[in-house]
């Protein structure tokens, strides 16, 4: 069963459609979708930033393994698994919210979209720049330089943040549909894009300038390539925010 709405989840759906050009009366299973994600349950937040703060603390403490200089281990490490969690709290929230609605039975013949499609080539680049590129440069400066551990310190806490980008995507483009008709199977997808955009991959390479502007930990000939690669995975991610605007203010519009 779909609960009752309030008003001002009404309000905001219909505000919603409008943006898109549709002047329709919104359906309560939309109203009930968009007021879960008007209001976020705030203790799956805080409650993810704590697992985030001590699993961070927890790679720290690889520092005492032999042969380890924690001095050289790059100051982000906290910072990308505290990010990495909140995203990932964010996302449980909506998603235990709509659990229930995950019962109702979707139109015969509606399919789940293809997220490579929905997302674009900008989205798809950021992340393949923030993950696929930053674990090639943190291999270079492994093998020709002596920041070995610096190294491996900051592919690790990438890996966490690619790690918690794959469960919050996986899990909305591989959720049932939502949907009692085509036009809200239609917003079933534009709620599956929004929702990605709750994790943008690009956002996580600029945090290895951390060591540029306090510790200095990063092998200096790689300080450039550093600054480039974080600027480079922003861009894109701007980009692909600007077309997704812009596909959201014009209902014909493409990513």
């Amino acid at each position: 069963m779909i609960r009752e709405i309030t008003g001002a989840e009404f309000e905001a759906a219909r505000a919603w459609l409008v943006r898109r050009g549709d002047q329709s009366v919104p359906t309560r299973l939309l109203a009930v979708r968009l007021g879960f994600r008007r209001i976020r349950k705030i203790g799956w937040v805080f409650g993810a930033a704590a697992v985030g703060a001590l699993l961070g603390i927890a790679y720290a403490c690889l520092q005492y393994l032999p042969n380890v200089r924690g001095v050289e281990m790059t100051e982000s490490k906290s910072v990308y698994f505290v990010t990495g969690a909140v995203v990932v709290g964010g996302w449980l929230s909506i998603r235990a919210q709509e659990r229930p609605l995950r019962r109702l039975p979707a139109p015969v013949g509606t399919r789940r979209p293809s997220w490579s499609q929905e997302l674009g080539g900008w989205y798809l680049a950021s992340l393949l720049i923030t993950f696929g590129g930053g674990a090639a440069l943190a291999a270079a400066m492994y093998f020709t330089t002596p920041a070995q551990t610096y190294a491996w310190s900051w592919l690790g806490a990438l890996g966490w943040a690619a790690l918690c980008t794959a469960v919050v995507l996986v899990g909305i483009w591989r959720a049932p549909v939502i949907a009692e008709d085509a036009a809200s199977a239609s917003a079933d997808t534009m709620l599956r894009i929004e929702d990605s955009f709750l994790v943008l991959p690009g956002g996580f390479a600029p945090l290895v300038l951390i060591d540029l502007v306090t510790t200095h930990r990063q092998p200096p000939e790689f300080t450039w390539w550093l600054v480039a690669y974080a600027a480079l995975a922003i861009a894109t991610t701007v980009v692909s925010g600007i077309k997704h605007r812009y596909r959201l203010f014009t209902p014909n519009g493409r990513i």
